[in-house]
């Protein structure tokens, strides 16, 4: 029985987290994959940031002269978002060879078997791993940071929601890696092995994704939560519930089953059994976030919203609506609808019923073979409408028609965009050459001296 001092509520307990958590820091210090992984991500961001702001000073100066087209420029989706695809890949690529270490080192040498002798469980000690590899994520945000300053510096427009919302979303995503590492290294006997595991997992989300682009069905629903598929929604600013919540389902899920697996006196069968109580329970969690309510639009421009007086009117519906769409998965027009009016109708209206009618054409000119190809049929109440637009205009008034209201826009700002023509070639020295050496000199310095 554990003395007070060393109970998980004594003073003991804490002392002696406090010292662990300083090893598993000193250890991934010691790591030449962690300092590795900080150079190719300075050198990934410098690349993506400096390209980045070429491409959106090009469109610049054509947009400069033109209204119209200088509301299409937007520093989240011309700057930050490809920056940041430098940490999509590092994240994806990179980071489990870091976080693998966690638990494949300790399994190697013999030192796991001494560490589950200290005051405190495999919860405990799985939990220090990850808040140690969490907060060595934060020093790779250092190049983030750096084009943040960089991009002020030379004029550029800084939406602080969208970018906070950009960052998140990231540490979501990296989160959720680090815990599929940690699992990948508790059930494997090898680093290699470990390695490949993971890289399986991550690299599948990635195919997957790739798979259901231009798809529907179950196959598009189900890439809608993979881990590459809901980074994507904070990349486009919006803040949703269910994607929130289904990152943490999975993280978690993953760190749970690395409990269940870290301790080498449990029996085969035990862990079995225990993981699968926690993959029916935790996948019985994830189905219901799919459905969980709430989102915000971060955006700057409101791309996810329709106008206020739209979204008051819509929200007070209070019979279902049922929209028939007579198109194919592949159809552009399904598409767009889909990521456009269909998204923000979900967002606002408090039933809606979207049915997609079985037909044999997928191209632009399936009407010769069905008459009702291209066709959406409207519902609400004992009323019917149809139409071949899928423009926002058409569609509102087909629904206003159909519930028998009017509505009247409110005036809201109109989005100017950030044009801004810039050359961002000498910050080459800080992304290539000195924050580079500066990492090199981290490490060089942990060897040394930790």
């Amino acid at each position: 029985m554990p003395s007070p001092e060393t109970s998980p509520a004594g003073p003991g307990f804490f002392c002696t987290a406090r010292l662990e958590l300083g090893q598993e820091i000193r250890g991934l210090l010691l790591s030449p994959a962690l300092w590795t992984m900080l150079i190719i991500l300075s050198l990934l961001v410098g690349y993506s940031f400096i390209q980045a702001v070429d491409l959106f000073a090009q469109a610049s100066r054509t947009a400069v002269s033109f209204p119209e087209l200088a509301r299409g420029m937007n520093p989240l989706d011309g700057i930050f978002v490809p920056t940041f695809g430098a940490y999509y890949l590092a994240e994806t690529l990179l980071l489990p060879f870091v976080a693998i270490r966690l638990i494949g080192l300790d399994k190697q040498s013999g030192a796991l078997k001494l560490l589950l002798q200290l005051p405190f469980s495999p919860l405990a000690l799985c939990t220090l791993k990850m808040a140690a590899m969490t907060l060595l994520w934060l020093v790779s945000l250092l190049p983030a940071a750096l084009v943040l300053l960089q991009w002020h510096g030379l004029g550029g427009h800084i939406f602080a929601p969208g970018i906070i919302l950009l960052f998140v979303g990231h540490g979501l995503y990296a989160i959720t890696i680090i815990a599929i590492a940690m699992f990948a290294a508790t059930i494997s006997d090898s680093l290699p092995t470990a390695a490949m595991l993971c890289l399986s997992i991550t690299l599948g989300s990635w195919v997957l994704d790739f798979a259901a682009a231009g798809q529907g069905g179950v196959l598009a629903e189900i890439s809608r939560f993979s881990p590459a598929g809901m980074l994507h929604q904070f990349e486009n600013g919006l803040l949703a519930t269910c994607y929130v919540a289904a990152f943490l389902s999975i993280g978690l899920t993953f760190f749970l089953l690395s409990v269940i697996w870290l301790h080498p006196g449990r029996s085969l069968a035990a862990r079995l059994s225990v993981s699968l109580v926690v993959l029916l329970v935790m996948g019985s969690l994830a189905v219901l976030t799919m459905h969980a309510p709430g989102s915000w639009d971060l955006t700057e421009n409101r791309r996810h919203s329709l106008n206020p007086a739209d979204s008051r009117a819509l929200a007070r519906l209070d019979k279902p609506l049922t929209m028939i769409i007579h198109l194919g998965p592949q159809d552009s027009r399904l598409l767009d609808l889909k990521n456009d009016m269909l998204a923000k109708l979900r967002r606002v209206v408090p039933d809606l019923r979207v049915h997609y009618a079985k037909n044999r054409s997928t191209g632009m000119f399936g009407a010769a073979e069905d008459k009702k190809y291209g066709l959406i049929e409207y519902e609400y109440g004992n009323r019917h409408d149809e139409s071949y637009a899928n423009s926002r205009e058409e569609i509102l008034s087909i629904i206003y028609g159909l519930a028998g209201i009017r509505v009247a826009a409110d005036p809201v700002p109109v989005y100017r965009g950030y044009p801004l023509v810039a050359d961002a070639r000498a910050g080459r020295w800080w992304f290539y050459i000195i924050l580079p050496l500066l990492f090199l000199a981290g490490g060089l310095y942990s060897a040394k001296k930790l």
